[in-house]
């Protein structure tokens, strides 16, 4: 994409991937020069991957201070690259602390993200009224500080549906909240991109004799449908679970038991973004061997049978990433690959190809602006709320997106529905706040006798 437009501003930093839909929304919002993040303080939790370092770039373009950007990755995911390029932009990038025991992540992270809150307690700057929090796992949003949350106006953006399921079970923030883990563009087109790069993955790990190898799927979303449908594909045995009794439309075995999942299984893909297994009982008196693999996120998944190994060994863990074995009282080996946590991170800095998570960076970038209204927006400030992702520019961004799509990648009605705001404000969580990040003209309803919207 070529422009030509002496008020776009390019890569502050030009050794950059390039990520069109990325770069298709900057250029309008910089266009527009209504929205800065020149008072605004920002707490960043990520996993460290290459496009990463496009989203900080995002941020200084639109007018951020480097050095009240506070960014915190997680250790798992983590590409030491990454963390260089990121910090030569002169931000602050809080050191992931090691973790001591299997099943230990959430203890590590929280001490990280407190120790986080200190230092943009200790150094935010004196010009700073706003402070905006891109959280993953509602990790900072639960913890922010009482002094912050009374010296500055707070919005949160949670990215993962781990983070939303946290805050149903402990109660909301006294501040707005940005879903971008709930909206449509995220549910419909990221999901199988995600799927895709665990698939492909996983097909390094698998033994080449499917006759002889049963594969259990615990969870069947997005990611458990692809790795079901592929491996049926390779004729390997398969067998599902999942606690929300699924809709049966593939051919493999399904059951409601996961004990009987366990015991007929060799390998055992968690694809549930929770734990998946409540009780130990089926894996310390298993027969035969068995190979667990990860698909989701940090180490919840197996996370009782890592707290229970941990507890039977009682010692300092040198590599929580590392595989992990234990014999059952059958004499079986139980393997847990990467120490239980996704088998798509390898520290590579790409765990999906750049190409295809572009479209979650500038889904991001999306929250961030919209961020920027809200805070002009007082009756929205200190009260409790989920607001959904603007509606225009997800419909901007997917018909970006699917444009340069394989015509075999989405079906028709995806592409239907996405030409339908409506559609994308009925299928994106939280309450809608009209928003004016892509002018409306660029839009057009997929029926006359719908309403027309009144942007502000």
């Amino acid at each position: 994409m070529h422009i030509n437009n002496p008020s776009f501003k390019f890569f502050t930093n030009p050794s950059l991937v390039y990520l069109p839909l990325l770069e298709k929304l900057i250029h309008r919002v910089l266009i527009k020069k209504q929205f800065s993040l020149k008072n605004v303080g920002i707490v960043y939790i990520h996993h460290p991957l290459k496009t990463s370092v496009n989203l900080v770039d995002s941020m200084l373009r639109l007018g951020a201070i480097p050095k009240n950007i506070f960014v915190l990755g997680k250790k798992y995911s983590e590409c030491k690259t990454v963390v260089q390029q990121i910090c030569k932009y002169g931000v602050h990038y809080q050191p992931c602390s090691d973790q001591l025991g299997l099943g230990q992540y959430n203890y590590s992270f929280t001490r990280d993200i407190n120790l986080l809150w200190k230092e943009v307690g200790d150094n935010l700057g004196k010009d700073i009224k706003n402070l905006l929090i891109l959280d993953h796992g509602g990790y900072a949003t639960s913890f922010v500080p009482a002094p912050l949350l009374k010296q500055y106006k707070v919005i949160a953006v949670e990215k993962t549906t781990g983070g939303l399921i946290k805050f149903k079970d402990q109660g909301l923030p006294p501040f707005p909240l940005i879903s971008v883990a709930d909206c449509a563009a995220k549910k419909v087109l990221e999901s199988p991109l995600i799927a895709d790069a665990v698939v492909n993955k996983l097909l390094t790990l698998l033994p080449k004799n499917p006759e002889r190898i049963t594969c259990g799927i615990i969870g069947f979303g997005a990611i458990g449908k692809a790795i079901a449908t592929k491996l049926l594909s390779m004729n390997y045995k398969v067998i599902i679970y999942d606690s929300r009794a699924p809709s049966r439309t593939l051919d493999g075995a399904f059951t409601d038991e996961l004990d009987k999942l366990v015991r007929l299984s060799d390998y055992i893909f968690g694809c549930t973004g929770q734990e998946s297994i409540k009780t130990i009982e089926a894996f310390i008196h298993a027969e035969k061997d068995k190979t667990l693999i990860s698909c989701s996120s940090e180490d919840k998944e197996f996370l009782p049978l890592l707290k229970a190994i941990q507890s039977k060994s009682n010692t300092i863990v040198r590599d929580p990433f590392s595989e992990i074995q234990y014999m059952t009282s059958k004499d079986a080996t139980i393997r847990i690959l990467k120490g239980g946590f996704p088998i798509n991170f390898d520290h590579s800095g790409e765990s999906v190809p750049q190409r295809d998570i572009q479209l979650t960076r500038a889904l991001v970038l999306t929250s961030i602006i919209q961020a920027i209204q809200f805070f002009n927006k007082q009756s929205l400030l200190n009260k409790a709320g989920i607001y959904a992702l603007d509606a225009q520019t997800q419909q901007f961004l997917a018909n970006e997106w699917l444009a340069c799509q394989p015509v075999a990648r989405y079906s028709q009605d995806i592409i239907r529905n996405f030409q339908d705001i409506d559609w994308i404000i009925n299928n994106s969580g939280g309450l809608y706040e009209p928003s004016s990040i892509i002018e409306e003209s660029h839009y057009k309803r997929s029926s006359s006798n719908h309403i027309k919207l009144n942007f502000k």
